[in-house]
This record gives C-alpha cells, structure tokens and sequence, in this order.
C-alpha cells in the first residue's frame, strides 16, 4: 500500500512538473482567458551603469531554453556571458519560469538574496525597509537544484487555459555585490504569444546607498 502510495505521487508530481515545462508554450485565444502581455527580447547590450541610479526600466529575459540558463546583471543593465557562475558577475538566472540568485546555496560566494512585498504599489517603494530580511537561494532534501522560496512562485497559474500571470509583488534585490535594485514581473511571453520572455520593471541603485526613488516616473523598453 505504501509502495502504491509512493508511485501516485511520484505521478502527480511528474504531472504537475509537465504542465509547468509546457506551461503557457502559446499564450491562450481563449477570451475568458487571463490577458497576458507580450514582448520582444531586449537586445543584448551590458554596459556599466557605475554609481548612478537606473530605471524605471523594462528589461526581457529570453529564457525560452529549457536547458540555458541565462545572467542578468544590474550593474551592466543587461543579460551576460557567463562562464562560471560562481565567480563570474551576475545577480539573477532566469530559465522558463525558474528565477535564482546569486548567493545563498546557488553561489556561497555571492550576496545575492531577495525581499518579497506582497500588493505594494510599485513606485511606492523609494527605499529598502529598514527590517528587511532578504532570503537566500537554498536546497533541502526534497530539492536538490537550489531555488529561492520568496520568488519561486511569483505567478499565478491558470491550469484551464495553461497560461502564468504575475502576481503583484514587488521584489527587492540584493545584488551578488551588496547593492540594492526593486522589479516586479510583467510578462512571461514572448511576441507570437510564446512562454518564456521573462519581462520586468526594475530600479537599481549603482551607489550602494538603500535609496530607490527614481527622479522620472518615465518607463522606457530597451528595443
């Protein structure tokens, strides 16, 4: 019986696992389906940003590989070559939906962690709270690839229309280097309505300084 038991959830996790690996592969025609928005990828371009602030800025992660894994990298503004991931500059690992960061058990050398705020207006938040208490990339005995607990559900998903939608949490970032940047999720398609273009609003502070008021409201899309 136990054998039995052990087998029906080795299935459902196999299913569940199926569905999020497909997940949303063509964006729904559906019209009671969820809207989702659709973007192009940026183009890669890293550049150094130095100690200026950066954003409100709309960045895509073409993350439609389901084997790549792909860098980004506040202070170059940019997706990045990475050869090694542990020692190489990075802050965040976009591959399909999964987001890791660059510290915690995914790099021990990095002080990459994160801070969820559930239903916070966006430009709200001008600074890192005081309290905050970011969360590291970890592992435990029933998942061996790390992951982060407070981003690893950043979507809701519609299993009728097999679609992920953001959920409206703004995400505060500590980078591989101990600064600070904010995003939240926009859009996991790509134009063609294809998964996998990881689409998000940041604001990154390049003096180290807990400060993410920007001095324009105004949202660019590097095209």
């Amino acid at each position: 019986m136990r054998r039995a038991k052990s087998w029906l959830t080795i299935g459902l996790y196999t299913v569940c696992w199926l569905l999020l690996a497909s997940c949303g592969r063509q964006a729904p025609t559906d019209p009671s389906a969820p809207s989702v928005s659709n973007f192009l990828p940026t183009p890669f371009k890293p550049q150094e940003v130095g100690a200026r602030l950066v954003g409100p800025t709309v960045y895509t992660v073409d993350a439609r590989d389901q084997e790549l894994w792909m860098y980004f990298d506040f202070s170059h503004a940019s997706v990045v070559v990475v050869q090694n991931p542990k020692t190489d500059d990075w802050d965040l690992a976009f591959r399909r939906h999964v987001v890791r960061t660059n510290g915690g058990d995914t790099n021990p050398a990095g002080q990459g962690a994160l801070l969820s705020i559930p239903d916070k207006d966006f430009a709200a938040i001008t600074q890192v709270p005081a309290d905050a208490v970011f969360v590291s990339d970890v592992r435990t005995k029933k998942r061996l690839n790390a992951y982060n607990p407070a981003i690893q559900r950043w979507y809701n998903y519609s299993y009728t229309a097999n679609v992920l939608t953001p959920k409206p949490i703004v995400y505060i970032v500590r980078t591989q280097d101990g600064k600070y940047a904010k995003m939240r999720f926009l859009s996991y398609y790509c134009k063609g309505s294809e998964a996998g273009c990881m689409t998000f609003e940041y604001v990154y502070q390049g003096d180290g300084s807990t400060y993410l008021a920007s001095s324009s409201a105004q949202v660019s899309h590097h095209v």
